[in-house]
């Protein structure tokens, strides 16, 4: 097994970790990093771990089960001090976590409202392009695949990739969206912001996935599954494409490569519909299908 890659646990502490400090009058802050995932999915803790050290921990939370693994102190200085260059939304605050974890507490209110303030501060500036190890990180910890539609009349699947976060966070989508493009909207009243691109196009899913897909641990699988469809050279088989992505999500345990061929096995190569058939349909400036025109 390989060494996770800084660069990787950096993207997944940018999208599933937490760094904080601990405030007590007139000592130095205990500086925390923490890490959740639910245990069905915890491959990645467990390798840091591994690696890095921590306390890792399982807890249940309303029937389901979790697992955390937290550093304290020295040994989340240490952490942080080798991955903090590579960090793109929490990197600022890092920053201000270990400069204020060396000195002590004079006036713990006022600390809390200024760790506060400089936790919704930009990091600034970001970088020209995201590394592959870091989107990685970041898609396994926030990103999402998912079949939006089954496109009609011809059962296309439309393939969509998308990140949530807080509005104050927006740093790792914006980064994205600058090197990828798609489409980043507002939710829940501007509270959150989400980060949409359409793989509708093979070649788009390969430009994305194939940039990252090899140095993903959680989601894996999926990202290998959307691929292998994409080198069809179609999502015609709409429906065996959603049922077999859900599937993966489902699953406790990822799928090896051989896995994902066989499940690939399962999409069938239709042909495509005859150039013939299009002019009955309306189509809109994406080439969406509208719907059929009048005989």
């Amino acid at each position: 097994m390989s060494k996770l890659s800084e660069k990787y646990i950096a993207g997944f502490l940018d999208a599933d970790g937490t760094i904080c400090l601990q405030v007590r009058k007139g000592e130095r802050p205990t500086l925390m990093v923490a890490f959740s995932q639910k245990t069905s999915k915890d491959e990645v803790l467990k390798r840091i771990q591994e690696e890095y050290g921590g306390t890792f921990r399982i807890k249940k939370i309303n029937g389901g089960s979790y697992s955390d693994l937290s550093f304290c102190s020295n040994s989340a200085k240490k952490l942080l001090n080798r991955i903090c260059k590579f960090l793109v939304i929490k990197k600022h605050y890092a920053n201000v976590c270990l400069e204020e974890s060396e000195k002590k507490v004079v006036n713990p209110e006022s600390l809390k409202v200024y760790l506060k303030e400089q936790r919704e501060q930009r990091s600034c500036p970001l970088p020209k392009h995201p590394t592959r190890k870091w989107v990685a990180g970041y898609f396994d910890g926030d990103g999402c695949l998912s079949v939006r539609s089954i496109q009609k009349p011809f059962g296309q699947a439309s393939i969509v990739a998308h990140i949530a976060c807080s509005n104050f966070d927006t740093e790792g989508i914006v980064l994205l969206h600058n090197f990828f493009g798609g489409a980043i909207h507002d939710m829940r009243n501007g509270r959150c912001r989400q980060w949409c691109l359409s793989l509708g196009s093979p070649s788009k899913a390969k430009q994305f996935l194939g940039y990252f897909s090899k140095h993903c641990i959680v989601k894996r699988d999926q990202t290998l599954f959307v691929l292998g469809c994409a080198k069809m050279g179609h999502y015609r088989d709409g429906k065996s494409i959603k049922a077999a992505l859900k599937q993966l999500k489902a699953r406790e345990q990822r799928l090896s490569e051989s896995g994902v061929a066989q499940l690939l096995k399962g999409i069938k190569d239709l042909p495509p519909s005859k150039r013939s058939d299009y002019h009955l349909f309306y189509r809109n400036k994406l080439g969406r299908i509208l719907g059929k025109r009048a005989a």
